[in-house]
């Protein structure tokens, strides 16, 4: 299974320079991406992405999608967040 990974929104400063509607994607163990991935991003979104992408069900109100945010502070000691979207694509 293939995890689309989508920047949703950002708040005040993303060191890595992601913007809403940037994306890559987990398929079943490979990054497939055009855009730099951050390693704060995929630490934090990994687990779940590659539960997803080997065919675990969600819990959640939308059932085929999660939110995550990203630990990484922005610029230092804070000032930043991302969020991800994780969705089963194919």
């Amino acid at each position: 299974m293939k995890v689309e990974i989508s920047v949703t929104n950002v708040e005040g400063y993303c060191a890595a320079g992601y913007t809403p509607g940037d994306r890559f994607y987990l398929n079943s163990f490979l990054l497939e991406s055009e855009i730099p991935i951050c390693i704060h991003a995929i630490l934090s979104l990994s687990h779940v992405a590659y539960a997803l992408s080997h065919g675990a069900k969600l819990r959640t109100a939308n059932g085929d999608e999660i939110c995550l945010s990203c630990p990484d502070p922005g610029r230092p000691f804070g000032d930043g967040k991302v969020i991800f979207r994780l969705k089963v694509v194919e």
